[in-house]
């Protein structure tokens, strides 16, 4: 998954939240500082800053799961827990919110990747009283990497680590991308180069010390000469870093 917030509309009874009032829009107006979150295996907490832009006030809600786009707070399984886990926000306020690791066991040469879900429940509109309601609410969804202290590399070594290689594979080309370090390799965005000559691959996120397969679109023609993959890594601070280096074969 490409390096982004993700906004989805949740419907009132996913959640087990009674369905009695209608958002005034279908875009998060509780905004979440950053969209990303390192968290040191060796800090206590982590805090988070979010920013309520509406005029109204706002219900918040928060959890973390391990990889699942449909969790809920019921069912969150990831080792976290959010303090506070639900509040309310007044008009244009800012408010934090704490997270806390309370699991173990977790490999301490490699970083682990969890996501965390920030709900957006909007109030009541009392315009519509003498009608039926839905409560239509809006969820973000930001990684959350935990980062061991025993990790030998820096992180600002993985896009010079990364191998891209060229591999016939079913009767097609794809790239093979090796990451040897111990942290997530992020990307935005890939490109295959020939020259002047350049192809969108579906580039994704890279787990540490693993290997993933990107599929070369079939129009691109692979040339007898060098081949150069441009690609957008994501930084810890969320910034969109390029590079460029060389395609093996």
């Amino acid at each position: 998954m490409h390096e982004k917030t993700i906004i989805s509309k949740l419907l009132v009874a996913a959640l087990s939240i009674s369905c009695m009032a209608m958002a005034a829009g279908v875009s998060a107006s509780v905004i979440v500082t950053g969209t990303r979150f390192i968290y040191p295996a060796d800090a206590r907490e982590k805090t988070i800053r979010l920013t309520n832009q509406d005029d109204y006030p706002n219900v918040v809600q928060a959890w973390v799961d391990i990889n699942n786009p449909q969790s809920t707070p019921t069912d969150a399984d990831a080792p976290f827990v959010i303090t506070p886990p639900m509040f309310r926000m007044e008009p244009k306020a800012g408010q934090t919110m704490r997270m806390l690791y309370t699991g173990q066991g977790l490999p301490q040469d490699r970083e682990s990747v969890f996501y965390l879900n920030v709900l957006q429940i909007p109030p009541r509109n009392s315009a519509y009283d003498d009608q039926s309601q839905m409560l239509v609410m809006t969820r973000s969804r930001l990684k959350v990497f935990y980062r061991p202290g025993g990790i030998q590399q820096k992180p600002e070594s993985v896009a010079k680590s990364l191998r891209f290689r060229l591999k016939q594979q079913g009767g097609g080309w794809v790239i093979d991308v090796e990451n040897p370090t111990g942290y997530f390799a992020s990307f935005a965005e890939g490109k295959l180069a020939a020259g002047t000559t350049e192809t969108l691959v579906q580039a994704d996120m890279v787990p540490p010390l693993s290997h993933a397969s990107w599929p070369v679109p079939k129009e691109f023609s692979i040339p007898a000469g060098a081949l150069t993959m441009r690609f957008l890594l994501v930084n810890d601070y969320g910034a969109r870093v390029p590079n460029e280096t060389e395609v093996a074969r």
